[in-house]
């Protein structure tokens, strides 16, 4: 309900670029895994790859009109949602570069150099 979209997808040619659930060139598809239907990327990370990494919280009407009614209800603090509410939420996201060694956070690189 806060989080209604996935953590990342691929950057390139296109900002969503596409074939983020390629499992092979042939054109076959890896699945989210049960739980996680709106994960955008599945395929193996590889060197050159560049995707995002972006965590949010929302607080979208629709979503929250039906957590409302929902058994998990009582659980949520209303008091702090209403008083987040009228920002609409937030997400940050880093765009992070697969490399042989370890990645690298293209982000924070270039705002550490402003």
């Amino acid at each position: 309900m806060f989080f209604p979209h996935g953590v990342g997808h691929l950057l390139g040619l296109q900002v969503h670029d596409v074939g983020g659930r390629m499992a092979s060139p042939d054109g076959a598809v890896r699945m989210p895994p049960d739980g996680h239907p709106f994960l955008r990327l599945t395929r193996k990370l590889e060197p050159g790859f560049v995707v995002t990494i972006e965590p949010g919280v929302y607080f979208i009407d629709l979503l929250l009109a039906q957590a409302r009614t929902a058994p998990y209800a009582q659980h949520i603090e209303w008091a702090r949602v209403e008083a987040f509410r009228p920002y609409g939420g937030i997400r940050i996201e880093d765009n992070v570069a697969c490399t042989e060694s370890e990645s690298e956070n293209l982000t924070r690189d270039a705002f550490a150099l402003v």
